[in-house]
């Protein structure tokens, strides 16, 4: 009948009705219950692993090559340092040259003056003798020698000649002689003189090569560098302006530890020498002890005898009042101490004025300036000369130990003092002013480097 159910689609209808609830039911509890945990596969733990040690492999070789790429421009602004003090040292050498040559020929000039004027004199009293007509004698000689040499071989064989005579022949072949050997000495110069202005001109060369050079290594690896670190800041997930803040501590951190170690070294240098003196000194001090026992045994010795021999004296004569002693003279005064010098505060204030400028080899100011060109200029402020360059600096100062530098001393760099290839101005504080390389300012820097040399200089 219409309007109702059979029993059967009920019972239909009442299962579907179950089912869709248990399926609700059974959906929700899935929904509300936590997840379970899920654990990656051994190949996916692999893989993550393998990525992490090769990011951190390919960061260390790009680190690796960051680093050699900064030592390699160091090397290259060494060099270029280096052969701007060799020119200095061969235009130094030049200037020497220059002015020997043009005092040998002054010197040569002054003799030949001199050996003209006593062949005017010998040549005016030949010209008397003729004319009075007397016989030359001995002054043909030398009116017809062939030079000076020929001149004294027939001098020495004329006798009974007057003492006017044999004085001007003697003034005339002397004044010759020397005439020629300041000639010849003049030619030696001038030849001197051209071989060093040849060196200067190829230190020049190679200065100016090796300079060029440095500037376009400088920019080739500078370039390289900025690569890199493009490459490691998307390795390490940074920015490149973080990344190269890494690189310029690492590379601040690796000086560091050069300085320390340099640093180190120049410490034990300074108690090794320091235990040289001092046993040095226990030598002397031993020697001179020794050399004080054996003179008082000595003294001692002597005053016996003495008073051996006095006692025996007085037992054979009349006793007789005896004279006071004179006192004993009283030391002088120590001499008071040598004044001390001068002038480094206007020698450091000049260094410091120069701060900020650019390098530039053979430079001297005011604009520019080398290694050496800054501490000749900074010394001339206190009225001291050095020469412009490094070896010739070593030379005109006296060594004192890196432990005993004052401000104002001169620290070197190289294998030795005579042919160091860098140098600064020490200001204290193990820093010194400095023109370091080209491409740089002048600048405060450490002292401490591992091609510094045991040794400083004071002007």
């Amino acid at each position: 009948m219409p309007g109702t159910t059979s029993p059967r689609r009920a019972l239909r209808v009442g299962a579907a009705m179950s089912l869709v609830g248990a399926l609700g039911l059974g959906t929700a509890w899935t929904a509300s219950a936590d997840p379970g945990p899920v654990y990656p596969s051994k190949s996916q733990v692999d893989k993550a692993k393998a990525r992490v040690s090769s990011t951190a492999g390919e960061v260390s070789a790009l680190d690796a090559r960051y680093a050699a790429a900064s030592a390699q421009l160091s090397q290259v602004q060494d060099d270029a340092s280096a052969a701007a003090e060799a020119y200095n040292g061969a235009r130094l050498a030049l200037d020497q040259a220059t002015a020997e040559a043009s005092a040998a020929a002054k010197r040569a000039a002054d003799a030949q003056s001199q050996a003209d004027a006593a062949s005017l004199e010998v040549r005016r009293y030949a010209s008397s003798v003729y004319q009075s007509g007397g016989s030359l004698g001995e002054l043909d000689a030398y009116l017809s020698s062939t030079g000076p040499q020929d001149l004294v071989d027939r001098a020495t064989a004329i006798e009974a000649v007057s003492d006017a005579r044999s004085r001007a022949l003697q003034k005339a072949a002397a004044t010759s002689l020397v005439a020629q050997t300041m000639r010849a000495q003049a030619a030696t110069a001038r030849d001197q003189q051209a071989r060093a202005a040849t060196s200067a001109q190829q230190a020049r060369d190679a200065a100016q090569a090796r300079a060029d050079q440095a500037t376009a290594e400088a920019s080739r690896i500078q370039h390289e560098q900025q690569a890199l670190t493009v490459q490691l800041a998307t390795l390490r997930k940074t920015s490149v302006a973080l990344e190269k803040q890494r690189q310029d501590g690492l590379a601040a951190a690796a000086a560091a530890r050069a300085a320390a170690a340099a640093a180190a070294e120049q410490a034990r240098l300074a108690a090794q020498r320091a235990q040289q003196a001092r046993d040095a000194a226990a030598r002397r001090a031993a020697q001179a002890a020794a050399k004080a026992a054996a003179q008082e045994a000595a003294r001692q010795k002597a005053a016996a005898e003495a008073a051996q021999k006095a006692a025996e004296q007085q037992a054979s004569q009349p006793s007789r009042p005896s004279r006071p002693t004179p006192p004993a003279p009283q030391p002088a005064d120590p001499p008071p101490p040598p004044p001390s010098s001068g002038g480094v505060g206007a020698v450091i204030a000049y260094a410091q004025a120069q701060l900020g400028k650019p390098y530039g080899w053979g430079a001297a100011g005011p604009d520019s300036f080398d290694c050496s060109g800054l501490t000749m200029m900074a010394w001339r402020q206190a009225g001291v000369y050095l020469s412009h360059y490094t070896g010739a600096q070593w030379a005109e100062t006296s060594r004192v130990a890196i432990s005993d530098l004052r401000p104002g001393d001169l620290v070197f760099y190289g294998s030795d003092g005579p042919s160091s290839h860098h140098m600064g101005l020490y200001v204290g504080n193990g820093q010194m002013i400095e023109a370091p390389h080209t491409g740089a300012v002048v600048r405060y820097a450490s002292i401490y480097r591992s091609d510094l040399l045991p040794y400083g200089g004071r002007p």
